[in-house]
């Protein structure tokens, strides 16, 4: 009886084991695929680039958005900004 006690015990091990190796290779490739997504889809540049965006027209042109749009209504960004001469 003790002989198939310590055969058993080694099957289980031996099962826990192989189960353990392909959970963390199942495990990986869903992480690879999903940093592989993550990065096709370049998530971080839009987390970054979005709210950048109506924080550098706040800094060029004081008013939240970005700048192409908000610059272009500012008196400094026309062609005419200061001119003496009315005919410019």
């Amino acid at each position: 009886m003790g002989g198939q006690l310590k055969n058993s015990l080694r099957n289980q091990r031996g099962q826990f084991v192989i189960e353990s190796v392909l959970l963390i290779i199942v495990l990986m490739g869903v992480f690879t695929a999903s940093v592989k997504a993550l990065q096709d889809n370049k998530f971080m540049a839009k987390i970054v680039e979005e709210p950048w965006g109506r924080i550098q027209g706040m800094l060029e042109c004081g008013v939240w958005g970005t700048p192409t749009k908000v610059c272009k209504n500012m008196a400094s960004s026309s062609a005419r900004t200061i001119s003496l001469d009315p005919r410019k």
